[in-house]
């Protein structure tokens, strides 16, 4: 394996890999996962020109692009916050955030809680009553969390 197939199977932003099905030959199993988030033109723009768009994000990494760039038009400031979330450590041991930008606690998380909250946490690893399962507080949205 070349040097350049691996580069383009990392991560620019955080070098986990970056699971892209064309880096990795596999679009005969439909269209890559990177389709479903919408970055502005002039953010993809603002990367390629720094060199970070020769090879795929990951979906973390995407994620936290899409989402910021929702609250932010200026790229530089985008990639800053995306590069702070990914490379903060308790955002991969306690939570992480969907793909609506929601905080979602991890079972981790839960387990250095040391109880359930009885909320319906989608990962709580304490037995829970079923109808609790609805989720029925709504989810921390991180700019509602700042």
């Amino acid at each position: 394996m070349n040097d350049s197939c691996s580069t383009d199977r990392s991560c620019p932003l955080c070098g986990e890999a970056n699971h892209c099905r064309v880096a990795e030959g596999c679009l005969y199993k439909g269209a890559c996962w990177c389709g479903e988030s919408f970055v502005p033109t002039h953010v993809l723009r603002f990367l390629a020109e720094g060199s970070l768009a020769s090879a795929c994000l990951c979906r973390r990494c995407l994620t936290a692009l899409a989402r910021h760039a929702r609250s932010s038009d200026d790229p530089v400031q985008i990639l800053a916050l995306v590069r702070e979330e990914v490379t903060t450590p308790a955002n991969s041991t306690d939570f992480y955030h969907d793909e609506q930008g929601c905080v979602v606690f991890t079972a981790a998380y839960h387990l250095k809680r040391g109880h359930c909250c009885e909320n319906g946490c989608r990962h709580c690893p304490y037995p829970v009553a079923p109808e609790l399962k609805q989720h029925p507080v709504p989810a921390i949205k991180l700019a509602d969390a700042r």
